[in-house]
């Protein structure tokens, strides 16, 4: 009997003991409930990052304000490129198309794209689509070297350097490169490149120390020339003399080799930047293009030339070229070494009839490419997949200034450039990837 009044008064204890506790915590959890009615939970909630969004800019007029086209025309490339908008450059009637462009790029940091005219340049900020400010170059102290251009030395090929903050411009045909700050379109220096004196075309390593500036004067003039130019220093470290006039061109991952278009050669010449030499000319097949270039018959190739347009996939696997004659983009396969390049006619691209081509640019992985006729391109499947058309359904036939770029939160967050060029990571990867392969083998 004792033991069960001992069990019943411990069963009692415990269960007033537990009723307390229960009490107790009823009378907290409006004070808790309180709290999270203040915004705790909603503060500390995850939030869902916005969405990324790739757009296509296209800079037009392209050359003699080819279709009637002005403005930045921007399409849609997650849907296919259907357009968005068409960006103003708040020209009067009177000036309608405008000038010829002759560069386009971008600055993450600033928000900003930047397009060059035979004239002047502009900036257009990105979150209002309102030109932030305008370069008109230097109307009282340029020099003209060269019937085409502009009476202000602005501007050519533009690009803007790793920090962002820093546009490398080219004068319009003339023999220096400008310095801009990329937030007001001050001019910061400039880098005088005397033996290519008509300058045209530029591509500058990824690490933004060296640029290769291409003149257009010929080899009558003994000046053939692309500079290689130290930029921190602002100066020529040497220059290298090609076979004929040089057109566009490209360059690998650390800029120590120049792939670039010359006038009469359906193909490309190989430069070596570190010792200013010409080490290798590399020919279409000559029964594909001797005989029709010897003989046009009245038809005209493009710009007037075998090939004018060049570019490397971001990895070096592979070497693009325009090919007028036979209306299509040839291919070859390039070596590790990039010294030894092998043609590949079973990548062909064969474009739309009647056109032509020229320029082409890259999306900074590699699988896409965009070129002057105004063709989408799969790298990988070497096949077009699209035409860039604007808001009435045309064409857009002059495409040779286009930028593909990455937007979050109405945010530029990643750009390509207007040219393809060796990426040193993609070209890393690579590398490492073939020596995987052969010890695999081994």
């Amino acid at each position: 009997m004792k033991i069960r009044n001992a069990l019943l008064a411990t069963a009692c204890t415990t269960a007033a003991v537990y009723l307390a506790a229960a009490a107790s915590a009823q009378t907290a959890a409006p004070q808790e409930q309180r709290q999270v009615s203040r915004g705790s939970y909603l503060e500390n909630a995850p939030t869902r990052p916005e969405p990324i969004r790739h757009l296509l800019y296209i800079a037009t007029p392209g050359d003699g304000g080819a279709d009637d086209q002005s403005g930045i025309v921007v399409l849609d490339a997650d849907h296919d490129y259907r357009f968005v908008k068409r960006i103003s450059y708040q020209l009067p009637a009177s000036e309608m198309p405008g000038q010829k462009v002759s560069g386009i790029t971008a600055s993450v940091p600033e928000n900003k794209v930047y397009v060059t005219f035979d004239g002047h340049m502009i900036a257009v900020d990105l979150k209002t689509d309102q030109i932030a400010w305008t370069f008109n170059g230097e109307p009282k102290g340029a020099t003209r070297h060269y019937n085409g251009a502009a009476p202000t030395g602005c501007c050519e090929r533009p690009w803007t350097l790793p920090d962002g903050e820093t546009l490398f411009v080219l004068s319009s045909y003339n023999n220096w490169a400008y310095y801009l700050d990329a937030k007001t379109g001050k001019v910061m220096g400039k880098a005088m490149v005397p033996d290519t004196p008509i300058t045209h075309n530029l591509a500058i390593t990824p690490d933004g120390k060296t640029a290769l500036v291409e003149s257009i004067s010929g080899p009558e003039q003994h000046l053939a020339n692309i500079s290689v130019v130290d930029v921190p220093a602002k100066k020529v470290l040497r220059t290298i003399t090609f076979s004929d006039d040089v057109r566009p061109l490209t360059i690998n991952h650390d800029g120590s080799l120049v792939y670039a278009n010359v006038n009469n050669l359906d193909g490309f010449e190989i430069g070596d930047s570190r010792t200013g030499k010409v080490i290798k000319r590399v020919e279409l097949p000559g029964e594909m293009w001797k005989a029709k270039w010897a003989n046009p018959n009245g038809h005209f190739y493009g710009h007037g030339l075998p090939s004018h347009g060049i570019g490397l996939t971001p990895d070096e696997s592979e070497i693009w070229v325009t090919d007028a004659i036979n209306e299509a983009w040839q291919v070859w396969d390039n070596s590790p070494d990039g010294l030894n390049p092998v043609y590949n006619p079973m990548k062909t691209v064969h474009l739309p009839p009647g056109e032509g081509s020229s320029w082409i640019c890259m999306t900074n992985d590699g699988k896409l490419a965009f070129v002057g006729d105004g063709s989408i391109i799969d790298v990988r499947a070497h096949k077009v997949i699209g035409t860039m058309k604007d808001e009435y359904g045309r064409s857009i036939h002059a495409a040779e200034k286009v930028l593909y770029m990455a937007f979050q939160g109405g945010k530029l967050i990643e750009t390509n450039n207007q040219f393809a060029v060796g990426d040193p990571k993609a070209y890393q990867a690579r590398v490492a990837g073939l020596a995987t392969k052969k010890e695999a083998s081994n």
